[in-house]
């Protein structure tokens, strides 16, 4: 297959997810933490079984390493990713929202998140130039974006059909997202077990205690889910140091790693490989080193 056709099949998957969102119900829990020294990004990926890939796209002016899973009559919907320059974002689905169109805005011709993540380098950039974009007249998932400074902030539907944000606290520290529009977190209209227990075990950490990846994932784990939607695989970003710690299929033991760095320098344009397949290789290297 020619990098054309890959490209284009790419960004099909990121089309259909405006369209798949409105009839799946999925289950996926973001957090973004900070603590002044460690910035990690995680999210848990629940869906009905499936295949998962890992994608590298350099085709940009940044990089991009992707999570993806096909989805019905979609090829590949490009789930969460980051870039070389440690900015990130996952996706929630929440309840359909009308929106106000904006013809006068620019059109997605290329849905605006593959646009973003490969030109903006910070939340600020991506809050900057995601509005000049024409969203249509409705959504039904909200995008949570986090950068290497700790920044973090989710894109949902607001007010009068308006998209808007609500941003990380630099005061609590963190930031989570589930499956109800962040809009409704100051009200008594949502209620998520998930986003529960996520705040609980994140609002116990002392001013002291270091943020780690095992933390996290301890936090991925506690909200991970079996049933009906079983997380297929939850993955932690280590945004300053660019390192990717995947946990495949509810084990949240011993992480995969990946170097973003190196994965982006040995890629000349794009990369798609089977998580299954990418694992398996893990697992015979690591027998041979033995």
């Amino acid at each position: 297959m020619t990098n054309m056709v890959k490209r284009s099949v790419f960004i099909l998957g990121f089309v259909g997810l405006l369209r798949l969102f409105t009839t799946a119900t999925t289950a996926c829990t973001i957090v973004t933490a900070s603590d002044g020294r460690t910035v990690l990004f995680g999210g848990n990926e629940d869906q009905k079984p499936n295949s998962s890939f890992l994608v590298v796209n350099t085709n940009g002016p940044f990089g991009v390493v992707y999570f993806a899973t096909p989805w019905a009559q979609w090829p590949l919907v490009p789930q969460m990713g980051i870039n070389e320059k440690g900015l990130c974002y996952d996706t929630n689905w929440i309840p359909r929202e009308k929106l106000t169109p904006h013809p006068d805005k620019k059109a997605q011709h290329e849905w605006a998140i593959v646009q973003l993540m490969k030109e903006c380098s910070t939340v600020e950039e991506v809050l900057s130039k995601i509005f000049s974009y024409n969203w249509g007249d409705s959504i039904s998932y909200q995008v949570h974006f986090a950068d290497k400074s700790g920044d973090a902030a989710v894109i949902h539907p607001g007010k009068a059909g308006e998209l808007t944000y609500t941003r990380k606290s630099k005061e609590k520290g963190y930031l989570i997202s589930t499956n109800f529009n962040l809009l409704q977190l100051d009200q008594e209209t949502w209620s998520c077990q998930r986003y529960t227990i996520a705040d609980k075990m994140l609002s116990t950490m002392s001013a002291d205690q270091n943020l780690s990846v095992e933390f996290m994932a301890s936090v991925l784990n506690a909200t991970h889910q079996e049933l009906p939607y079983k997380t297929l695989y939850s993955a932690i970003y280590d945004l300053q140091n660019l390192e990717i710690y995947l946990y495949y299929d509810g084990e949240f033991t011993t992480p995969y790693v990946l170097d973003v760095k190196k994965e982006l320098a040995q890629i000349p344009s794009y990369r798609k490989i089977s998580l299954k397949e990418l694992i398996s290789d893990w697992d015979r290297k690591k027998e041979q080193e033995q």
